[in-house]
């Protein structure tokens, strides 16, 4: 940018001679928030920092303008504000020392998923990061300035409501960005019209990206929800999320559309359930359409459509033309009504029936009777086989059906013209998975969950590998495939491809750390440790003094690289002629230590806290 032009704070444009803007009603006079960045600073030496966009329990979003590229951006700063405060006389972040754990390991996740969404930059429909550093004590992201208005704005300056066939056609790259970003391990779980940018182009954007703790309640940082779009199981930190968490959001917004009306806040439908489907509030949606929006926004996560891809299966899947008719009822034929002869060929078959239906009527008993004799004999039979000991089982029963059709969700199976209903009796949690006899699809949940619900029915075989895309813990195949019969009762061996994070992982700071909270940070980030002692005269006991590798350099833990951590277990003094003796432990306390006396004093003994 050329020193001589002077930029407007709120949009970024040139000013004019006058020095103001043709675009927007900025003025510099305008106060900003005192906790944030003040507009006009520069940040990394390129970005100039505007007017503030938005906040939220995560941070803070400013329009910027990039001095190297020549171009509008939008800079997110990372600023939990229940956890910092900012320093007026330099823009640099404080942070609560009873916060400091919690500070940097959410900057963390804000770091990794940014870096994350780095990696998808040829995505079309999403604001990803262009760049990211580290200044102010807090993490900067640079995100690419997207010209539109937001979903809401858009509708509420149009009718208020599109047409199924206009949603079809905006939403369809939408879902297929999404259920990328899915397999790359990431959760919007903020998705609204007000995270959804409609560009010049008539093209959807998706926004607003922030860590899981922002939108989940009772996580130590202000939540940010969307009432009528945020999930039930957002509003707790027990219940469990993933896709169908964003399959919830995508359907509510889909729902908000087509009828002009925003749905029932889920925190609402948790205790009294009213939402109305879509197609009684606008006759005008597809009934089918109406339908899967009700069940893709389903109160229960496990009764709810899972995934992007299920859900677009379902909503655009050809609707076959067939009568519905009530579950248990036989099917009934129409009658062929013969047309009525003349009244000569009337009179004759008249005195015809009553010979023709006594001799029916002695033609069914006699068939019978033969019935009634063929089944007596069978049972004798088998009765006989029985007693010479041959091998036979009545619990043993092969049913073999035609046609099978598992679309019912009450257990009802159905081939050629009947009926046939299984007495099994089913808890809550096998209903969850099916029928208890049948592999569920395990691939993208946790590990953890995995275990929770089907680790008694199997023997689990973790198969780990590393990635620097998926999230640990994620399962990424089955070795017994979706659909397969098992046995509960024989404890089959079911093998599990699991990531175990990334293969080389930056140490993590250790400044203001106790040991304890160090040793249970390298322990979230899967990281082998050992621990050494040693006496310091700056730093306090029991916390960390320094770390083998530098912080912020990489440890390869594919490898089973170990970090040796060194923690205070004295103060220096001036007495102390010789270096202080040294306690090593195994790795991720084993219990097994290594003492180095390096003086004449005692050894000092630790047990590292693993």
């Amino acid at each position: 940018m050329e020193p001589s032009v002077k930029l407007c704070m709120g949009c970024m444009n040139e000013l004019d001679s006058n020095g103001r803007c043709r675009y927007c009603s900025y003025t510099d006079d305008i106060p900003h928030l005192q906790s944030y960045l003040a507009p006009k600073t520069m940040l990394d030496n390129r970005y100039i920092v505007g007017k503030m966009l938005s906040y939220n329990g995560e941070g803070a979003s400013y329009i910027c303008y990039d001095t190297v590229g020549k171009c509008k951006c939008v800079c997110r700063e990372y600023m939990p504000d229940t956890l910092c405060e900012r320093d007026s006389r330099d823009q640099s972040i404080i942070v609560n020392p009873d916060c400091l754990a919690k500070y940097k390991t959410f900057m963390s996740e804000f770091a990794d998923m940014n870096k994350t969404l780095s990696r998808m930059r040829n995505l079309g429909h999403i604001a990803t990061a262009k760049d990211m550093f580290f200044e102010n004590n807090t993490t900067y992201v640079i995100l690419e300035y997207v010209e539109g208005v937001s979903l809401k704005k858009f509708l509420q300056s149009n009718t208020g409501f599109l047409t199924w066939e206009q949603v079809r056609k905006l939403f369809m790259p939408l879902f297929t960005t999404l259920s990328i970003i899915h397999n790359a391990g990431v959760i919007h779980r903020g998705i609204s019209p007000e995270n959804i940018i409609v560009t010049t182009d008539c093209e959807l954007k998706l926004t607003g990206f922030c860590i899981s703790s922002i939108r989940t309640s009772n996580t130590g940082l202000m939540p940010e929800f969307y009432s009528g779009y945020t999930a039930p199981e957002q509003y707790s930190s027990l219940q469990w999320q993933g896709t169908w968490t964003d399959v919830y959001a995508v359907a509510a917004v889909i729902y908000r559309i087509l009828t002009g009306c925003m749905p029932l806040d889920a925190n609402t439908r948790i205790h009294n359930d009213t939402l109305v489907e879509a197609a009684r509030v606008n006759p005008g949606v597809p009934r089918h359409i109406s339908r899967v929006l009700s069940k893709a926004m389903a109160v229960r996560g496990e009764e709810r459509i899972r995934t992007v891809n299920e859900l677009v299966a379902a909503l655009f899947e050809q609707q076959p033309v067939h009568m519905e008719h009530p579950k248990g009822a036989t099917q009934t034929v129409p009658i062929q009504h013969v047309p009525r002869q003349t009244s000569k060929d009337s009179s004759v078959e008249t005195q015809k029936k009553p010979a023709n239906k006594a001799a029916m009527i002695v033609g069914w008993c006699v068939l019978a009777a033969v019935i009634i004799l063929a089944v007596v004999l069978l049972i004798q039979l088998f009765s006989a086989s029985d007693d010479d000991g041959s091998e036979t089982s009545d619990k043993a029963v092969d049913y073999s059906f035609d046609e099978y059709d598992d679309d019912d969700d009450d257990g009802e199976y159905v081939y050629g013209t009947t009926v046939a209903t299984p007495s099994v009796t089913t808890t809550d949690e096998e209903s969850e998975w099916g029928y208890g006899s049948i592999m569920p699809n395990i691939v993208g949940m946790d590990y953890a969950e995995v275990e929770r619900r089907i680790g008694s029915e199997f023997t689990l075989r973790p198969d780990y590998y590393y990635s620097e895309v998926d999230d640990r813990g994620y399962v990424k195949s089955q070795g017994i495939p979706e659909g397969a019969d098992y046995d509960p009762a024989m404890k089959n061996e079911l093998v599990l491809e699991v990531c175990a994070g990334p293969a080389k992982i930056p140490v993590p700071d250790y400044s203001g750390y106790n040991k304890k909270e160090y040793l249970k940070l390298l322990d979230s980030l899967n990281i082998k440790y050992k621990v050494a002692n040693e006496k310091s005269a700056t730093v306090e006991v029991d916390f960390v003094i320094k770390t083998s590798i530098g912080v912020g350099s990489y440890i390869d833990v594919e490898k089973g690289e170990v970090l040796t951590v060194t923690v205070c277990d004295g103060k220096l003094t001036t007495k102390t002629t010789t270096t202080a003796s040294t306690v090593s432990s195994d790795v991720n306390g084993t219990g097994q230590s290594d003492v180095t006396q390096n003086s004449g004093e005692a050894p000092v003994t630790d047990v590292p806290n693993a």
